[in-house]
């Protein structure tokens, strides 16, 4: 009996541990073998939220980037310019005998505004056109001589040489005499003057500004990628702020550059002021149509981030920061064109850029994983 039972004891000790070990692995072991099967969600939410759990994670909200379609109008910041501007200076020196025009009036073109003393280039005109007079009654003497071979053709060369330089002097005086008037080069408005009655003027110095208020033109960049299309011609409008009408200029040139820092190219557009309605210098909100309709990348303005270098992006990738640099366009009241540097379906971080650093873990609060 006593080695009956020491057999039975040494068969159920095996037993006993097989069982111990499958009660083992059933209680302890956190494991659990699933089938395969359930849906893979927002991949960049999922990636984030897997990260999360083992390391500290920022949360953000993000902005999934996506095209949009421009319509053919264009909203552009302007200016309207003068077509001509000049800063008048007298071109010789002399003291102000008279000023011929009130600060902001109109003047015409060729109407004296300013005249210096001329009286020492008078009286040098005066005794050269006397000169003048008697070489002129000199040569015609000689030139009977020489026909009668009273006087050699030497003699005849001298006071024909003679006759022609005193005759070049008394031109350059009469030019002389004409830029002690200083005239308007062009039908305009005269603005403050710098001078005063009796001040002894030097050669260059400032006069008054003369502007053309009757022929302005509409400056505004474009974002190049528009300039493809036929715009010399074209009409735009525009606005003023502050007044209700809507005016209208003709675009008749481009700056055949463009901007590196902006990628937009200026244009100049034609605009007939004469009801003097507008002054140069004004700010216009341009309307331009676009002969095409573009879709492109918009993300909202609170992503972009402006430095020294240009604009810049946070996107979120394998659930991390990214710093990506930039190429804008057009702004609207919340959002940004972005020419490159996002596509479509890139996950752009909208909210926490300051606190964002490259590769930091982030985990997007506004999308919701499958």
């Amino acid at each position: 009996m006593k080695k009956r039972g020491k057999f039975i004891l040494y068969l159920s000790i095996p037993v006993v541990f097989v069982i111990a070990v499958f009660i083992y692995k059933s209680t302890f072991s956190g494991v659990k073998m699933g089938d395969g099967s359930g849906h893979q969600g927002n991949s960049e939410v999922n990636r984030a939220k897997s990260r999360g759990e083992g390391e500290k994670s920022l949360p953000v909200s993000v902005h999934i980037a996506d095209l949009h379609l421009i319509e053919d109008g264009l909203t552009l910041p302007g200016t309207l310019v003068a077509r001509e501007r000049v800063e008048m200076a007298s071109e010789l020196a002399g003291r102000v005998v008279s000023i011929n025009f009130k600060e902001g009036e109109f003047v015409k073109k060729g109407e004296i505004l300013v005249k210096l003393n001329d009286d020492e280039l008078q009286a040098q005109l005066v005794r050269a056109q006397y000169q003048y007079d008697l070489l002129s009654q000199k040569l015609e003497r000689q030139k009977i001589l020489l026909s009668k071979e009273a006087v050699s053709r030497e003699e005849y060369d001298q006071a024909s040489t003679e006759f022609n330089v005193l005759k070049q002097d008394i031109e350059q005086l009469e030019i002389k005499i004409e830029k002690m008037k200083i005239r308007a080069p062009f039908d305009g408005v005269i603005g403050f003057r710098n001078i005063s009655l009796g001040a002894l003027l030097v050669q260059g110095s400032k006069v008054a500004t003369i502007v053309d208020v009757v022929h302005l033109i509409l400056e505004f960049s474009i974002p190049e990628k528009y300039v493809r299309n036929q715009l010399i011609g074209n009409s735009v409008t525009f606005t003023i702020e502050g007044m209700g009408n809507t005016f209208s200029a003709l675009i008749y040139a481009i700056d055949p550059e463009v901007d590196v820092q902006t990628h937009t190219m200026t244009l100049r557009a034609n605009f007939d002021n004469s009801k003097g309605l507008l002054k140069p210098g004004m700010y216009a909100k341009v309307s331009v149509v676009s002969q095409k309709k573009i879709p492109s990348v918009y993300v909202p303005n609170q992503a972009i981030v402006s430095g020294v270098k240009g604009h810049s992006v946070w996107i979120l990738k394998d659930g991390k920061a990214s710093m990506t640099q930039i190429q804008t366009g057009l702004r609207t009241v919340d959002m940004m064109e972005v020419i490159s540097g996002v596509e479509k379906g890139d996950t752009v971080i909208t909210t926490g850029l300051m606190q964002l650093r490259e590769g930091m873990s982030v985990t997007p609060t506004n999308l919701k994983s499958e």
